[in-house]
């Protein structure tokens, strides 16, 4: 009699400890099988037109939320999976962040990517080795005695130009992200959002032709190398300008506005004498002698040529680049040898 006394005793003390041990798997709270379907907008994104490919596009730092509309409830040895769904954008090194090589998604717009890093778990969650900052794809095991409560996803995201991005407005829609657990489907995650590429158009021909007229001089005008004639204003327009606005603190300061950056090179016979001074030489066909064409910035600082030089911040509708141009003498001896004194510019026009 005391021994089966004793026997019950411990047969009960083991009942109550396995009471007290939480589900191995995750659940949810109402009793669905079903994935669920979750949706992310996220708004409307700029990419000026020429920056480079790895640049973010968007903000990553604000922490998203989709809400599940059910409570997932998962226990010790819980496995919580995420999986991207479509092809990767390989070999992309990103500007922000170090993203994995396995994490960039090639999104349905040509030349943008995204990546997604969840974040908002509980402690007993153990973060993979190799995958510090949790990028999907991801497989996190929970290895806590106590139950975790998710009412949502909680991640941040990377919008990335992985290539060239045709111009005008563009819309990602699509399937990005699939969860699971060891014994439910979790979530299949759609993301939403416009992407307008911002930048100008060039006039066509023949306005896309500038004649700079420099006016006729007396050759007493110069005194010496380095004197100069007054300047002759002129301006580059450019027409139909998408200004589009993202976030300031972009590592290489893309987005701190969408400017116009402006390349001169010499044309034709015309070339680059002094590119810090913005100095071009006069065309073969000119007659006039011991003169060059420096060409200046609207605030009288020489143009750096052979190089983009940014500018003016563009605005919606059409941006004017005030420029000027000027003849300056080059030689130490007396004054230049009057003649024609022609020359030709090209000039490249990227956005940043």
């Amino acid at each position: 009699m005391h021994l089966r006394s004793r026997l019950l005793s411990y047969l009960g003390t083991a009942a109550l400890l396995s009471a007290a041990i939480p589900s191995v798997a995750c659940t949810w709270n109402s009793g669905s099988t079903t994935a669920k379907a979750l949706t992310y907008n996220a708004g409307t994104v700029f990419s000026p037109r020429d920056v480079p490919t790895g640049t973010t596009l968007n903000n990553p730092s604000p922490i998203r939320a989709v809400n599940f509309g059910d409570g997932l409830r998962c226990g010790s040895s819980s496995i919580y999976n995420v999986r991207l769904v479509g092809p990767l954008a390989a070999d992309i090194p990103v500007d922000y962040l170090n993203v994995p090589a396995n994490a960039l998604l090639q999104t349905n717009v040509p030349g943008v990517g995204l990546a997604i890093y969840m974040t908002g778990f509980a402690a007993g969650w153990r973060t993979p080795a190799d995958n510090p900052n949790r990028f999907v794809p991801l497989n996190l095991t929970y290895a806590s005695g106590t139950i975790a409560e998710m009412p949502s996803i909680m991640f941040r995201y990377l919008l990335v130009k992985t290539g060239d991005i045709p111009a005008g407005t563009h819309s990602i829609n699509q399937l990005v992200a699939s969860g699971t657990t060891n014994a439910i489907p979790m979530f299949d995650l759609t993301f939403t959002a416009t992407l307008t590429v911002a930048g100008c158009s060039m006039p066509a021909a023949p306005g896309n032709q500038i004649d700079v007229p420099m006016g006729t001089w007396e050759k007493r005008v110069f005194n010496g190398k380095n004197s100069t004639t007054s300047a002759t204003s002129f301006a580059i327009t450019l027409s139909s300008c998408i200004a589009g606005s993202n976030y300031p603190n972009n590592a290489n300061g893309y987005f701190n506005g969408n400017y116009a950056n402006i390349q001169i090179d010499g044309n034709k016979t015309s070339s680059i004498v002094d590119a810090a001074n913005g100095i071009l030489s006069l065309s073969s066909d000119s007659t006039a002698q011991g003169v060059a064409i420096q060409v200046l910035q609207a605030n009288d600082t020489p143009m750096n040529l052979g190089q983009p030089v940014r500018l003016n911040r563009i605005v919606s509708g059409t941006t004017s680049v005030p420029l000027k141009a000027r003849y300056i003498q080059t030689g130490d001896g007396p004054t230049p040898v009057p003649g024609t004194a022609n020359g030709y510019a090209s000039f490249t026009v990227t956005y940043r």
